[in-house]
């Protein structure tokens, strides 16, 4: 577990450098994104009150795991409607609320609100699902 959370915030902490090194969309989405978006879905579950007692027990470093996830993930939308802007009002509307949700997770992640971040993570989830059925090429990768 260590070292999975470990990988989780390297990949985390070059989602800066990904945007400043001109990366494209496919490769952001790989090397930041699918890392980031799976600490905020798996933490969204922890959380979550409708799962229990226990989800009110989750460690402070699994917060600590979901507000650097949220962050990268709000880099990457604030890219998305930047230098990675597809033309189109689809593709900004999807980016701003992937902007949004990803701000919405990192507000809850801040105040370790398990109710506000798994809603976060389920919305931010069927948010990604749209965009990649409209704009992501199904070649299974």
């Amino acid at each position: 577990m260590r070292r999975a959370s470990l990988a989780v915030l390297i990949s985390l902490s070059l989602a800066g450098a990904a945007v400043a090194a001109g990366m494209t969309v496919k490769d952001e989405m790989k090397s930041v994104v699918e890392p980031g978006a799976n600490t905020i879905f798996a933490v969204g579950g922890d959380v979550d009150p409708a799962n229990g007692p226990d989800a009110a027990k989750v460690p402070a470093t699994r917060w600590d795991e979901a507000l650097k996830a949220a962050k990268a993930l709000k880099g990457v939308a604030a890219d998305l409607n930047g230098s990675q802007k597809k033309p189109g009002d689809e593709w900004t509307k999807a980016a701003a609320d992937f902007a949004k949700l990803a701000a919405d997770a990192e507000t809850a992640a801040m105040k370790k609100d398990g109710g506000a971040f798994s809603k976060a993570a389920n919305d931010l989830g069927d948010t990604c699902t749209a965009c990649h059925s409209k704009y992501k090429a199904q070649t299974g990768d």
